[in-house]
């Protein structure tokens, strides 16, 4: 096994802080463009639909931090069909999770507007929102995984790059579809989705 030393633990660590740093940035500025708007109602549609889809990603939130200790355990042995059947496992999981997700939609956001309800515009805004980005279900649940995967094997710098690249994504097409093409907060949904999917294309 190599030296474990304060060096290596650094090069695995500071991506992954630095990662995580840009997370919020993501958030802040889908409500600044859609606050450009104008209107009330279409900021609380894409804040609720936002804690809905992040309430049924983060239950399987278990797939990063598990592939990640698994790929690690078969790093640390050598073996590399081991590291390899780990993140076809928990691809294979992520799948099943996002489709079955995009298959019981309907039933899902019943549940969560009947546990908090809004009035009617804003929840019409919401389901409008929330019926562009669940299909980035089984993007954004493999990228969990992936994550994991490379956080396991050390290659911290591709999560940051992958971070990096959604955020970044994001935001440009949130300017551009919202402000520029005036799609409303169908925009902002059509432009996250677009980089969870291409972040995934990246990321496998």
């Amino acid at each position: 096994m190599s030296e474990i030393t304060h060096a290596r633990v650094a090069r695995i660590a500071v991506p992954v802080v630095l990662s995580n740093a840009t997370v919020p940035l993501l958030g802040a500025v889908d409500t600044a463009v859609i606050g450009q708007l104008g209107q009330a109602a279409p900021l609380g549609a894409v804040g609720m639909g936002a804690v809905i889809l992040a309430t049924l990603y983060w239950a399987f939130g278990f797939l990063r931090i598990s592939t990640s200790g698994l790929a690690a355990q078969a790093e640390g042995a050598g073996d590399l069909p081991e590291r390899s059947a780990v993140l076809l496992r928990a691809l294979l999981v992520a799948g099943v999770a996002g489709f079955g997700l995009i298959g019981l939609q309907g039933l899902l956001f019943w549940a969560a507007f009947a546990a908090a309800p809004a009035s009617a515009e804003v929840e019409g805004l919401a389901r409008t929102y929330l019926a562009i980005r669940i299909w980035g279900a089984p993007a954004t649940i493999a990228l969990y995984a992936l994550t994991g995967w490379l956080i396991g094997v050390e290659r911290t710098k591709g999560v940051l790059v992958l971070q990096l690249w959604q955020n970044g994504l994001n935001i440009v097409l949130d300017l551009w579809f919202v402000l520029g093409l005036g799609w409303g907060i169908e925009g902002v949904a059509v432009a996250t989705l677009i980089a969870e999917v291409t972040g995934l294309m990246l990321a496998l």
